[in-house]
């Protein structure tokens, strides 16, 4: 058994708790024009980038990209309006990267945010510290499910992505980091996995804080291995 030698995080619903701000954020833009977005649709867009959640959306809407556009600048308007009060991190977050990159493991960001938006959310927290690498949305060719931003972070990292550990909340970003061929944390923020997204994790946890112990399971020690 590979063991696991650095980890990729994802950061929204995994690290920060900006999925419940954003769903905040989509049911003030629908009140403010005056349509319905369903919940199923909200959920779908989590781990996506901008780009297909616009499609999505225009899909949805009856093939109206420019409506859609207006909705969606809507929501980032009204996004990061509500940031400004309520976002939050997950429970443990700081905790558990003190303790990764305190056993010696390079970490990393593979968010599907622009970059443009991901590095103010992280320095909010006081979070830049901790990575090695931060890879966006904006700077990959295909977005989560695909595998590329998990390639693409491993690669900055110098790393085979078999031998990372990808830490994700969203049925997307499971088969974003499975289909890379890391291993799969899997953290439920939204949505809970279903029987197909269990098979793709090495685990699923119920909170951050059990992290650093599943990941020295997998590498047979006591304590999480040093790369």
């Amino acid at each position: 058994m590979k063991t696991i030698q650095a980890i990729l995080f994802d950061m929204d619903g995994t690290l920060v708790d900006s999925e419940r701000v954003g769903q905040k954020a989509w049911a003030a833009t629908a009140d403010e024009m005056g349509i319905e977005i369903p919940d199923d649709l909200v959920r779908a867009f989590i781990g996506r980038p901008s780009q297909s959640c616009r499609a999505m959306l225009a899909e949805y809407l009856g093939g109206d990209a420019d409506l859609a556009n207006r909705v969606f600048d809507l929501h980032i308007e009204l996004f990061l309006k509500f940031v400004e009060t309520d976002l939050e991190l997950k429970p443990g977050a700081i905790e558990v990267l003190e303790a990764l990159k305190a056993a010696g493991f390079p970490l990393a960001i593979a968010t599907s945010t622009a970059r443009v938006r991901a590095l103010p959310r992280l320095e909010r927290f006081d979070m830049l510290k901790y990575f090695d690498s931060i890879t966006c949305g904006d700077e990959i060719a295909n977005g989560k499910p695909a595998p590329d931003i998990f390639v693409e972070s491993a690669r900055r990292l110098g790393c085979d992505p078999a031998l990372c550990a990808v830490i994700e909340d969203s049925h997307n970003g499971v088969r974003s980091g499975h289909a890379s061929g890391a291993r799969v944390f899997m953290i439920p923020d939204i949505v809970a996995p279903t029987p197909e997204i269990e098979e793709m994790c090495t685990a699923v946890l119920p909170t951050l804080h059990e992290l650093p112990a599943a990941i020295a399971a997998v590498n047979d020690s006591p304590a999480p291995r040093r790369a």
